[in-house]
């Protein structure tokens, strides 16, 4: 048994300080571990909810490494993520032993990733010193379609164990590859024959020496397993009968009867893989569950591995496979009040899977008595804030006041009304004491949840400063001649498209829910080729299914779309569009300024049309802008920017004095390698060669040198850091903040990434690309979809991350979790909005994060929301920033999107911000401080 565990030494263990965390958040971090690991100490789990980007992952490492080492038993801890971030969480924890770790001895740490159910057998096979301390589990690596050839096999050798099948047991190694329908290179006849008649325990032997040049380094069948087919625990009569009727020779049925006995093979292993789970003998002191949003409902497959449920406790069950095999568990989640408050209960209701014998204080019964009580203190909160929220909707605007004649403000008439209710009418009062009676039963209910759940948020300036962490640009403050406050104009040319979307918006309206949601409107507010897209009822974005299921379908509804579509203007102004135009304006101004930015959109067809849209007015842009500064026509301008570039190509020009710079900026970092260094010249050469970099940083009317190299280096963006600033630090985050596997995959992700030498505009082969024919794709501007491998993507996010290109992302929601965007980047535009305020949190929260570049350079984190004035946009804008506010109030809120629904929503008084902050939870670790305070 491993708990509870000493944490007095903690301080001496780990440092969670460095260059890129701040003292605050380090100090935090380490808090969370000790009260984590303390909490742990007398109950079964906990849940980490941070805020997004505030550093869970090296929480629950650090939470990891003193439980493994302090197992006496050398058990693993299991670390269980989603497959996105089955890379990522190794990445880390590199990171984690290199910078965080103090004590030598603890640095004998090992973790290893483990994709399959069979690889984790595997490991738990192998000896306890030649097993890894954590263990990172991809999720749905239990699901029966990740078992291996060799497993099959098995399992069709078991089940014609003692079967009479003459001359078609000779033929079954000749249809043994079809059966398992590997696409391995082990799929000779001749060695499933043999592998069919010996023991599977002496497989792996008879494998290698048929295969020399490739070895299996573990047995194929784990010993888990075995047990089980050695076992009656599994039901093969189907597929015996399958593989009876099988013939002997090639016949015209013989796929269809291959088909019916794979069918059969998938239903025995479904039988066959419960068992194994379950009669494994493998016992761990800690699972880490990453998105343990996942367990809310207890049908699904990973929830049910960690529960037994009484109704179904059979053989064939895979319901409480895993029960009772870790001892505490530790769910992470950034967005637990986007749950509601049964489905949180579901998720702390995972801890009943514990082993409870190893808790010195506490039974599962009284767990479960504590947990009822739990429920119906937060029925309780609940009920209030929804009594609240339904109050709160009658207020109208001609309730919000001002008593001296003023301008009235939400904010100073809550804090005026707040302090004398009692001068208010008997309406607001109303509304007053609903407020009242939801603080009390949320301060009621806090109590018991901070037992089981710890929540930080972050601070709103950033680190040792007053700077607010994050400035919010709402509607027209994208556009650059912004003027007074209020949603983005529609203009004349626009105009009767967007009039004739309302019409249709208020058929659906006027509907209700029958009606459905006015998709239309929401791709037209977000480009004009978007509503084409939703006008074809092909998939829209990346999570438009459900969407597509309700989208509006009515006569008169399609007679005024058809109507849109036809006042749609020439395809040549889309770019005109009253969203898309300001946005490029933006983009360019950011760009011109040597900024990186992020855009998140939602429509596919909107994010392939910012990028056209922004490569043909960045082109035109360069030119211009280096036809003006070096004072040379239009016409020359091109050859004299490409010709300056070529300088860096040869052995004297801008080359050497290049080189000479490099080398003395990477001197200090003996950390590199003679192969890195130079892969390094070659990646800064590539990039600052290029007419995009040209442009904006050389003076290419000077002679070559230093001195024009040294005012190119000393060119400061709009963060006010110099471009040799920037390359300063990406040298040092290479050299001393990665491992040697990130390095080698920053500087693969920069190798791979065409600069587009000489001025062409980009022509790649890269899957983001292939979907941009025909369109001349400028090189520092791309593109991260569903569509786009994931490979690739992950490239994409690493060279981002750097100095050089991409410096526009243009990222669909497949970028909003689980990636960080946040060290070269403090710019993020929201072109489309969501109506989940955590959509919108998320998506944020890849640049806001520890470590950020705001806080390196002290300035806050744009943040970007644009919308369209009078529109399904504006009505989407106000339901989420409403939504916002009652976020962490109403757990599990209705995020509708019906017509009648958003309708209504659209017209409510916003929540005011203090009022908000009066009603949420704190869950957060306090210090010695806070708590005297």
């Amino acid at each position: 048994m491993t708990w509870p565990v000493d944490t007095a030494d903690l301080a001496e263990r780990l440092d969670l300080r460095n260059d890129r965390v701040s003292d605050s958040d380090a100090l935090r971090q380490h808090r969370t571990i000790a009260e984590i690991l303390r909490r742990l100490g007398h109950q079964p789990g906990i849940v980490l909810a941070d805020e997004v980007g505030m550093g869970k992952t090296f929480v629950a490492l650090g939470v990891a490494m003193i439980a493994a080492l302090a197992d006496r038993g050398k058990r693993p801890v299991v670390i269980m993520v989603p497959s996105s971030l089955h890379e990522k969480w190794p990445r880390d924890f590199a990171v984690f032993k290199e910078r965080v770790i103090k004590r030598p001895g603890d640095m004998s740490l090992r973790a290893e990733p483990v994709a399959s159910a069979l690889d984790f057998f595997r490991l738990i096979d192998s000896e306890a010193k030649s097993r890894p301390h954590i263990i990172f589990l991809k999720h749905g690596a239990f699901h029966v379609q990740n078992i291996d050839q060799w497993v099959r096999l098995a399992l069709i050798k078991r089940a014609i164990s003692g079967m009479h099948l003459g001359e078609k047991r000779n033929a079954l190694p000749r249809f043994a590859a079809g059966l398992l329908r590997t696409k391995s290179s082990y799929n000779d006849p001749e060695l499933f024959a043999k592998l069919l008649r010996i023991p599977n325990r002496e497989w792996r032997n008879v494998i290698n020496d048929y295969y020399r040049d490739r070895q299996l380094t573990e047995a194929p069948i784990p010993e888990a397993i075995q047990k089980v087919l050695d076992s009656s625990d599994i039901d093969v009569a189907c597929l015996r009968d399958c593989l009876r009727d099988l013939p002997a020779r090639e016949s015209v049925s013989i796929d269809e009867r291959l088909e019916r006995a794979r069918h059969a093979i998938n239903d025995a292993l479904r039988t066959m893989w419960p068992s194994t789970l379950a009669k494994a003998r493998f016992r761990s002191p800690l699972l880490i569950l990453d998105e343990a949003h996942h367990l809310k409902n207890p049908a699904t497959r990973l929830a049910s591995l960690f529960v037994t449920d009484d109704a179904r406790e059979d053989a064939g069950t895979i319901t409480g496979a895993l029960d009772g095999s870790f001892e505490r568990m530790m769910f992470l989640t950034a967005t637990p009040f986007q749950l509601g408050h049964h489905e949180l209960l579901n998720v702390i209701g995972r801890f009943r899977g514990v082993a409870w014998k190893t808790l010195s204080q506490g039974t599962k019964e009284e767990f479960e008595t504590e947990l009822a009580s739990l429920g119906t203190t937060l029925d309780r909160a609940q009920h209030r804030a929804a009594e609240l929220d339904k109050r709160w909707s009658t207020l109208r605007p001609e309730d919000i006041t001002d008593p001296n004649g003023g301008e009235p403000s939400v904010e100073d008439w809550w804090q005026d009304t707040a302090s004398n209710p009692a001068t208010r009418p008997e309406r607001i009062q109303i509304v007053m004491r609903a407020f009242q009676q939801a603080q009390n039963a949320m301060q009621e209910a806090e109590a018991p949840l901070r037992k089981w759940v710890i929540r930080h948020l972050r601070d709103s300036v950033l680190p040792g400063t007053s700077v607010p962490r994050r400035s919010r640009h709402v509607g027209r403050a994208i556009s650059l001649s912004a003027d007074g406050s209020g949603g983005l104009p529609v203009g004349d040319d626009a105009l009767l498209p967007f009039l004739l979307a309302a019409r249709a918006q208020a058929v659906v309206v006027r509907e209700g829910m029958r009606a459905g949601r006015a998709t239309f409107a929401e791709g037209l507010a977000s480009s004009y080729e978007a509503f084409l897209e939703t006008r074809r009822g092909e998939p829209l974005g990346e999570d438009e299914a459900e969407a597509a299921k309700a989208a509006a379908s009515d006569k008169l509804v399609n007679r005024y779309v058809e109507k849109l579509a036809a006042a749609l203007p020439d395809e040549a102004a889309y770019a005109q569009h009253p969203k898309i135009a300001p946005l490029v304006a933006r983009v360019l101004d950011l760009w011109r300024h040597r900024e990186k930015v992020v855009v998140f959109c939602h429509y596919r067809e909107t994010g392939r049309a910012i990028v056209r849209h922004l490569s043909a007015a960045l082109e035109k842009q360069l030119w211009n802008d280096a036809a003006q500064r070096f004072e040379v026509g239009y016409a020359d301008v091109r050859k004299a920017v490409i010709d300056f570039g070529a300088r860096f190509d040869t052995d004297g020009g801008m080359r050497q004095p290049l080189d000479d710079e490099l080398t003395r900026r990477l001197a200090p970092y003996s950390e590199l390698n003679d192969g890195e260094r130079e892969q390094i010249h070659d990646v800064v050469r590539r990039f600052v060669r290029t007419p995009l970099f040209v442009a904006r940083y050389f003076d290419i009317s000077a002679r070559s040198g230093k001195e024009n190299l040294q005012a190119a280096l000393g060119t400061r963006d709009l963060s006010g850091v110099a471009l040799g600033e920037k390359i300063d630090g990406f040298l040092k985050f290479i050299a001393q903040r990665c491992s040697p596997r990130e390095r080698h995959d920053y500087l693969d992700a920069l190798t791979r990434m065409q600069p587009g030498i000489r001025g062409e505009t980009q022509r790649d082969t890269d899957d983001d690309l292939s979907q941009m024919k025909g369109v001349n794709v400028m090189p520092n501007i791309r593109l991260a979809n569903g569509l786009v491998k994931q490979e690739t993507r992950q490239r994409l996010m690493l060279a981002f991350n750097t100095p050089f290109f991409p410096e526009v992302l243009v990222a669909s929601s497949v970028l909003a979790e689980g990636v960080d965007l946040h060290l070269s980047c403090r710019h993020v535009i929201h072109h489309d909005l969501s109506w989940n305020p955590s959509t919108l949190e998320q998506r944020t929260g890849r640049v806001d994060r520890i470590g950020a570049i705001a806080e390196t350079v002290g300035k806050p984190i744009e943040v970007f929301l644009p919308y369209v004035g009078g529109t399904q946009d504006e009505k989407q804008f106000r339901v989420v920033m409403d939504r916002e506010r009652w976020f962490q109030v109403l757990m599990g809120a209705d995020y509708r999107t019906d017509e009648s629904f958003t309708e209504k929503a659209a017209e409510r008084i916003p929540l005011p911000a203090a009022a908000a902050k009066a009603l949420a939870f704190d869950l957060s670790v306090k210090s010695a401080s806070d708590v005297q305070e």
